[in-house]
């Protein structure tokens, strides 16, 4: 079903982002890597899949930027075309008490999730349209959309939480375009910076093989739209 399908995966030179671009490939894609301070991982990345035969372009940019975001998807009309999926995937966390929490670091957490998920949808969408079955998926976090304060993660939680908004306004949009949008949204993974056991039910950290997964067989469904998918052990709960 993903076989010649262009797919770009923001965030991808590492991590998550890594793990789903690799599985695109080998689906059948012709994957598009996102970076923007990753340049040596981005190369090895390319280095790697050209030698296993896959097919993969790459481009640099600063998604809390409209400006470098609108270019990067000029370029990507340039060279493809049209879009069949966008995996909005990048986005940084900040774990800090609120009462220390400055001005600066604040933008910086709403920048790099909330407006770059949201320039990325809206430069997008003309070239999703084209594809007749686009596809969008944004990450978020376990226990978006619950109204519960986390002093310790505040900025984070609200970026979340509104691109689960923004996921629901959007597949209700785009419906009449064919463009499904899904939210997958990971708890503790194999890679987080921390993890507390007693939040989480199983006790256990989640597979991000597992999750990668989940995002394949969510952008293969085609009657999911507009929901929020959690895989996190529980958290939350």
């Amino acid at each position: 079903m993903l076989t010649n399908k262009t797919a770009l995966v923001t965030g991808s030179a590492k991590g998550i982002g890594k793990d789903i671009l690799y599985k695109l490939a080998n689906e059948g894609c012709f994957v598009i890597l996102h970076y923007n301070k990753s340049s040596k991982e981005a190369k090895q990345i390319i280095k790697d899949l050209k030698t296993q035969g896959k097919s993969i372009k790459a481009y640099k940019a600063d998604l809390t930027s409209e400006t470098e975001t609108l270019n990067l998807f000029k370029q990507i009309k340039k060279d493809f075309g049209k879009l069949d999926i966008l995996i909005n995937n990048i986005g940084n966390y900040l774990n800090k008490d609120l009462n220390n929490l400055t001005t600066k670091e604040w933008h910086y957490i709403i920048n790099s999730n909330l407006n770059a998920t949201f320039y990325c949808i809206k430069n997008a969408l003309p070239l999703l349209r084209k594809s007749k079955s686009g596809r969008i998926i944004n990450i978020g976090y376990a226990s978006s959309g619950l109204m519960i304060g986390r002093p310790n993660i505040l900025p984070y939680q609200i970026s979340k939480t509104g691109i689960l908004l923004m996921t629901r306004a959007y597949a209700k949009s785009e419906a009449k375009n064919k463009i499904l949008i899904n939210m997958l949204s990971p708890g503790y993974m194999e890679n987080s910076i921390d993890f507390s056991k007693k939040l989480v039910p199983l006790q256990k950290k989640g597979s991000i093989k597992e999750f990668t997964e989940l995002v394949i067989q969510t952008i293969k469904n085609n009657y999911l739209t507009g929901a929020h998918i959690e895989y996190s052990g529980g958290f939350g709960i």
